[in-house]
């Protein structure tokens, strides 16, 4: 087990950090440099090497989460929920990890603490777990949010089944392309909703077992003779098309969506559950990390910034873009 500190002259006093000055959809953030932070009990002092960039971070940023919290926002604000480092000290109580160790996490920070998007971060162990040895740094850095948001869609909201059939609408998003792996891990028939050429060829490369183009005049109809009778859809994505999909659901199937997506009423005679919620526990991500060992999953990331380049990273979050995007903290 790990000291509480890193010896002597180990470690730097001050680390590299993307920092908001106030809240606001216009504010850009700017290099600081911040103290390194200390490892409290249960905690990991994590060099981090990638940072995962969502549109949580973006909500961050304009206040969305600031207002439900009765604590006073403290700038600069540092973005990022999740990453991927090196572990390189511990306080009491942290877990079995060891110094050096290649390690993946999220955050559930309270208001004024760092996030990832910073040289170092503090990580729960309880919140942490080893990276795979075929999964990159930025690869690992993206899994967490997503990851659990997917298998909590699947596993809990959906109860999905082996040889049911799933419609996930938005299959080449952060969400949908690791519900597809999720899927086929669990003995699903897919189909798999998504858009542009590029949306496409990932969906069919992660092996679903239809491709139908979201931006197609009268795709509907193909998600109508893939459900048959009944089956289940995951929508990551709201809008429209959606509602389409929706609308094309049989009686008695089971259509979910994560909390936030707005997306109209369960099909005719359908059961919901409509949006659910995640709660990013420790049991979830034990599953989900029993699914990257077992299934090798694969997070794709399209995208990927220097940390001082975190503005273009969110400008990235709004546009289209195939599965993640991170920034590169090492």
């Amino acid at each position: 087990m790990l000291p509480a500190t890193a010896p002597a002259g180990a470690l730097p006093r001050t680390m590299p950090a993307m920092g908001f000055d106030r809240h606001g959809a216009s504010e850009r953030p700017a290099l600081r440099e911040l103290p390194v932070p200390t490892p409290g009990p249960g905690q990991l002092l994590v060099r981090l090497h990638a940072a995962g960039v969502g549109h949580w971070d973006r909500l961050e940023r304009d206040r969305v989460f600031a207002r439900r919290s009765s604590r006073p926002a403290r700038f600069p604000l540092v973005t990022g929920a999740e990453g991927a480092g090196v572990v390189v000290a511990a306080g009491p109580g942290a877990g079995d990890f060891q110094a050096g160790e290649r390690v993946y996490g999220l955050l559930l920070r309270h208001a004024g603490e760092p996030g990832t998007h910073a040289g170092f971060a503090l990580f729960e162990g309880r919140l942490a777990r080893r990276v795979p040895p075929w999964i990159s740094m930025d690869q690992a850095a993206v899994l967490p949010v997503d990851g659990m948001v997917a298998l909590r869609g699947l596993r809990d909201a959906l109860a999905a089944g082996a040889r049911d059939a799933l419609v996930v609408f938005g299959a080449s998003g952060g969400v949908g392309h690791l519900a597809l792996q999720l899927a086929r891990a669990m003995g699903l028939r897919t189909l798999a909703i998504a858009s542009g050429p590029d949306g496409l060829r990932l969906a069919a490369r992660l092996r679903a077992d239809e491709v139908v183009d979201g931006r197609r005049r009268g795709f509907e109809r193909e998600v109508a003779r893939f459900a048959g009778t009944r089956a289940l859809a995951l929508l990551t994505a709201g809008g429209e098309a959606a509602a389409r999909v929706v609308a094309a659901m049989p009686a008695g199937s089971r259509v979910a969506w994560p909390e936030g997506v707005g997306v109209a009423p369960a099909p005719r005679g359908g059961t919901g559950p409509g949006a659910y919620a995640t709660r990013f526990e420790p049991a979830l991500l034990d599953a989900l990390h029993a699914h990257a060992i077992g299934n090798r999953l694969l997070p794709h990331v399209s995208r990927r910034f220097p940390l001082r380049a975190l503005s273009r990273a969110f400008d990235a979050i709004a546009e289209h873009h195939l599965g993640r995007i991170a920034v590169l903290t090492a």
